[in-house]
């Protein structure tokens, strides 16, 4: 676990050294989206099952294939999931939908935990976050939001965040191929 988090940490200062002297590259591939998204739960399931979640999945697609950036659309998840599992409550699920729109893919991310002060809504994605979900709890989520924004950006697509009655919701929509 350990090697696992600082492997995460190094790769991470990587891409924002690479993003700040715009050296990130997209590397676009053909790919099937519910294999990446299988993929990537097989992943994340054994952090889950540590905490008793269990993963809710919605994938509703009119299009299977995509070209994009896989690997780059895939950190993008494996940030978003890994914050959801971190901050849900022991039971509670944590939920991937997907969807597809003519030439646009949504994922929404959605956990069900203390959920993020307001204050701090705006800055979630700066790097400048300073970690607080709500006025009770402080616990970081590192520049893995600001990587995913401009992952995101890069692909011409949109991050958002918000809270819901129960929990956060993250969601990106990519206009791909």
């Amino acid at each position: 676990s350990s090697s696992n988090y600082l492997l995460g940490l190094i790769n991470d200062i990587l891409d924002m050294s690479k993003i700040e002297s715009g050296k990130m590259r997209l590397e676009p591939v053909n790919f099937e989206l519910y294999d990446m998204v299988d993929t990537i739960i097989e992943l994340i399931t054994p952090q889950a099952a540590a905490k008793q979640i269990d993963f809710v999945q919605d994938i509703v697609l009119t299009h299977h294939w995509f070209v994009a950036d896989k690997m780059r659309i895939s950190q993008v998840l494996i940030n978003l999931l890994e914050n959801a599992l971190a901050h849900s409550e022991s039971s509670m699920p944590v939920e991937l939908i997907v969807t597809n729109d003519g030439p646009s893919v949504t994922f929404h991310v959605i956990d069900h935990g203390k959920g993020i002060a307001e204050s701090s809504l705006p800055d979630i994605f700066s790097g400048k976050y300073d970690g607080s979900l709500s006025s009770d709890t402080k616990r970081g989520m590192g520049i893995g939001l600001s990587i995913c924004r401009t992952i995101i950006q890069a692909h011409g697509g949109t991050i958002t965040a918000h809270n819901h009655e129960n929990g956060a919701e993250f969601a990106f929509s990519l206009p791909i191929e």
